[in-house]
């Protein structure tokens, strides 16, 4: 009954994120750029959603299990943290169904429009919004926030690009190297509730970046329930993009 009470209240909380939209557009995103933390969950959550995204004709099953990572969001390229900030947590997909190669064009604000084409292939992460929990009531997730699925970026080019950002280290330079996930807005059935794609044209690039130890513990609440997370250290950075368009292999 307690685990069922947690994920009703997980989900309520993605549903007050989610219920109002707007319509698709670069500029609404709720967030602008998220690290990527890698992290041990306290709990290994070990369970199955039914999800549908753009490249999917019908729903299907997938079995989750993480955390792996967390996201939250950070100021870069002179941006400042969106508020109420973003937080998501990363379940590795075990079983996911091999996809065909596709080329896809994506306007991001690192690579800019003079290389905008990326070739994706498997599915390999379904991204929940979450919320941190500390002494108080944790804020709203964002308006705009979907799940997400993140697709392996084949063959991209390393950017190079050197970012002033402001994370959970402080504020200092992080260099963007290739990009390795396409993360696109995903639908997703979950026992009894519904989480739509809001903003179906949005997505995040994630790019490498020079890896760098981090330890804390904290914990978070999404729609599996409250679980404790131990980071080790911050891998990636996710960037706001928007999908121009896409064509099968």
């Amino acid at each position: 009954m307690m685990n069922r009470s947690l994920r009703s209240f997980g989900a309520f909380c993605l549903l007050v994120g989610s219920l109002a939209s707007s319509p698709a557009s670069f500029a609404h995103s709720p967030v602008d750029f998220l690290e990527v933390i890698r992290v041990k969950p306290a709990q290994t959550i070990v369970h199955g959603v039914e999800t549908k995204s753009r490249y999917d004709s019908e729903r299907k099953e997938s079995s989750l299990e993480g955390p792996d990572y967390f996201s939250r969001g950070i100021g870069a390229m002179k941006r400042a943290v969106k508020i109420p900030r973003a937080y998501m947590n990363w379940f590795a997909i075990k079983d996911a169904t091999p996809q065909p190669k596709r080329e896809v064009d994506v306007l991001d604000m690192v690579r800019g429009a003079s290389s905008k084409r990326l070739q994706i292939g498997n599915a390999e992460f379904l991204i929940s919004p979450s919320q941190l929990l500390t002494s108080g009531v944790p804020d709203a997730v964002p308006e705009g926030l979907d799940i997400y699925t993140a697709y392996q970026i084949h063959d991209g080019g390393s950017v190079e690009l050197k970012l002033d950002i402001e994370s959970s280290l402080g504020k200092g330079k992080a260099t963007v190297g290739k990009p390795i996930y396409l993360c696109m807005p995903t639908e997703e059935w979950h026992h009894d509730e519904t989480f739509p794609v809001t903003h179906p044209n949005d997505c995040f690039v994630v790019y490498e970046i020079d890896e760098q130890p981090t330890t804390s513990t904290f914990s978070t609440i999404d729609q599996f329930g409250i679980n404790e997370l131990q980071a080790s250290s911050v891998k990636w950075i996710c960037v706001r993009a928007a999908f121009l368009r896409d064509k099968s292999k």
